[in-house]
């Protein structure tokens, strides 16, 4: 695959850890800042929902996987929480004024606006595994 990296007892303060390894895994194999900036973003925002959904704003572990090539950046996280399908939510309703939108429900909707793919599945651990995918070049 590519270079892996397991974050334990990550919380919100380790965000920008995570960022920073995604950017610095991706960046030589794609070398398109813009392409890369736009994946840390949707790894963010994934980031922000294992932690607040799957380990209920406490501390966990998540392992981070990154692979660039054949025009692709492949980012595997894994995580260690309830079964959850982050590719089977509904994309909210933007149209709706500001003020009339409920709170949150945007992390799956920047996941899908800044990847050109998701897919999830259940791994042979039984942890979940998100793979956010982001075609660059030619």
């Amino acid at each position: 695959m590519g270079p892996g990296r397991v974050f334990s007892d990550v919380s919100m303060r380790d965000l920008g850890l995570i960022r920073r390894f995604v950017l610095e895994s991706s960046i030589t194999g794609c070398g398109d800042r813009q392409i890369v900036d736009e994946l840390v973003l949707a790894v963010n925002e994934a980031v922000v929902n294992i932690l607040q959904h799957a380990y209920n704003n406490e501390p966990g572990k998540i392992e981070v996987i990154v692979a660039c090539g054949a025009g692709v950046i492949r980012v595997v996280l894994l995580d260690d929480g309830p079964l959850f399908d982050p590719t089977t939510v509904p994309n909210p309703d933007i149209t709706l004024p500001l003020a009339e939108r409920p709170f949150g429900g945007m992390g799956v909707y920047f996941m899908r606006e800044f990847c050109d793919e998701l897919r999830y599945r259940r791994d042979a651990g039984g942890r979940n595994e998100l793979t956010l995918l982001k075609r660059f070049g030619p």
